[in-house]
């Protein structure tokens, strides 16, 4: 299955009254007001480390200066040192305990941890400070929504919009939550909003086109997420996505073009390998699947999936052996994995392992998965995968993958007058003659046919219990087992 990342929203990065566009000029060793000025014209400038250095000194020099503290705190949360933020921040708020700015910018720094609760606790602290902030109002709707209390993210969202009618991020936060909640029509309508607002906004283009292809709209996907790798050319997650669009279009090939481009940007994307191998395996290239699928399980070694994907590479393949090693692995990684039980089971029958087949294929219908259907996905009847495998399925295994009233009759009588006549356990066991139609299995077969109350499984566990030589059976209607007798 071709993945896709989900729309990305978050805080505003941009934070408060940070940088002050002052002239610098050269400090000598005891001036703190050069240094700090020079500080500034360094973060201004995106040097975040040598700000650092000036505030430092400032610092040094003036250990009561906020000022400092609070422009430290900004470059650390600009390079992303998010705990030495918040103790810088922390010192400015004991120095200057009524700054709205400072538990705004504490806040979102929170927000940027993860750590939303003590994010919403600044956040509300900056807007007591300050009601009128539509920025802090849209954060705050972001850690609501972060911590999935989607109906207070949306009401922060609105507020923001009230007190800033054209706040496109606030536009972009609210249709994000608007998808989350399945509501579709809104979504689409803040983004768009959003996108007016603010026609250069790559990451709205971006959600709206995601939401598109929720709903199954995939042209409108494609521009969307076209538009924005315009505005963005190294936009990853949105060559990802329409890769994943152009795949469920069923244009591979375009498909297989974007994600090269993410592996370009990002060679350890995880998605993008996993959505190429997928890529590959539509096409029936599953040399490179394999490659793909490599990759992710380097990069990720317990990813049961990957082990599963790479497993259903190696069986197109006919490289069985490898398949049953790869759905091994993906059953000890994830022990209720149905699909790898029966593909493994699958596997096990082009090797003619009848037991562990059975086992696989029993567990995976244990696990409520219907593995007819799993079967004839791939194959019209048991019959045509023995044509096309050159292999004949034992009588049971065969009824397992044979639909009910589907000539359940002529087919098993066929498989099980096959496998006693070439089994010499069953015919030694039934006393039958290997050329002889087995007279036993016909009447299973009969008693199956007139019996409401006989089901094909009742037939499938007597023939086994006949094959293993543990009873003999009066075939009545339904199925009547005499006690053991002495033989």
């Amino acid at each position: 299955m071709l993945e896709q990342n989900s729309a990305l929203v978050g805080f505003d990065y941009a934070y408060k009254s940070g940088f002050n566009k002052d002239t610098t000029k050269a400090p000598t060793p005891d001036d703190a007001e050069a240094y700090y000025k020079r500080g500034v014209a360094y973060g201004e400038q995106g040097d975040f480390d040598l700000a650092i250095e000036d505030f430092n000194k400032v610092i040094d020099l003036n250990p009561d200066s906020a000022n400092a503290y609070y422009n430290r705190g900004v470059a650390y949360g600009e390079k992303g040192d998010y705990g030495r933020a918040i103790q810088d921040f922390t010192k400015v708020i004991e120095l200057n305990p009524n700054d709205a700015n400072t538990y705004y910018n504490r806040g979102t720094t929170y927000g940027n941890k993860g750590d939303y609760d003590r994010a919403i606790v600044d956040l509300t602290k900056a807007i007591e400070l300050n009601p009128n902030d539509a920025n802090t109002y849209d954060n705050r709707g972001v850690a609501y929504r972060n911590k999935d209390d989607y109906d207070r993210a949306i009401q922060d969202f609105t507020k923001a919009i009230e007190i800033n009618s054209s706040h496109a991020n606030a536009y972009n936060n609210r249709g994000f939550t608007y998808e989350i909640k399945g509501d579709y029509d809104r979504a689409i309508e803040d983004f768009t909003q959003a996108i007016e607002f603010k026609p250069d906004f790559a990451y709205a283009y971006y959600n709206r086109g995601f939401t598109y292809d929720d709903v199954g709209d995939y042209d409108c996907a494609l521009k969307d997420y076209t538009k924005a790798i315009e505005l963005n050319p190294n936009f990853v997650e949105a060559y990802n996505n329409r890769g994943g669009t152009y795949g469920h279009a069923g244009d591979y090939d375009r498909a297989i073009e974007d994600f090269n481009k993410v592996i370009e940007l990002n060679p350890d994307d995880v998605k993008a390998r996993n959505n190429r191998g997928m890529a590959y395996y539509k096409k029936g290239d599953y040399d490179r699947v394999i490659v793909d699928f490599d990759k992710v399980i380097e990069l990720n070694p317990d990813d049961a999936e990957a082990y599963y994907k790479r497993g259903v590479a190696y069986g197109g393949n006919s490289e069985f052996d490898l398949a049953i090693e790869d759905f091994s692995k993906a059953i000890d990684l994830k022990p209720d994995f149905t699909d790898a039980y029966y593909n493994r089971g699958e596997a096990w029958l082009h090797l003619k392992e009848w037991g562990k087949a059975r086992l696989d294929l029993t567990a995976a219908r244990d696990m409520e998965m219907d593995i007819i259907a799993s079967f004839h996905n791939e194959y019209e009847s048991v019959l045509d995968f023995e044509q096309r495998n050159g292999i004949q399925l034992p009588a049971d295994i065969a009824a397992m993958l044979t639909p009910q009233g589907i000539a359940v009759g002529e087919r098993a009588e066929q498989e099980t007058t096959h496998e006693s006549a070439s089994d010499p356990e069953i015919t030694e066991s039934l006393g039958a003659k290997p050329t002889s139609k087995n007279p036993i299995a016909q009447r299973i077969i009969e008693a199956v046919e007139k019996s409401h109350d006989v089901t094909l499984e009742d037939a499938e566990v007597l023939l086994q219990v006949i094959k293993e030589n543990q009873m003999p059976v009066r075939f009545d209607s339904p199925f009547a087992a005499n006690e053991p007798e002495s033989q």
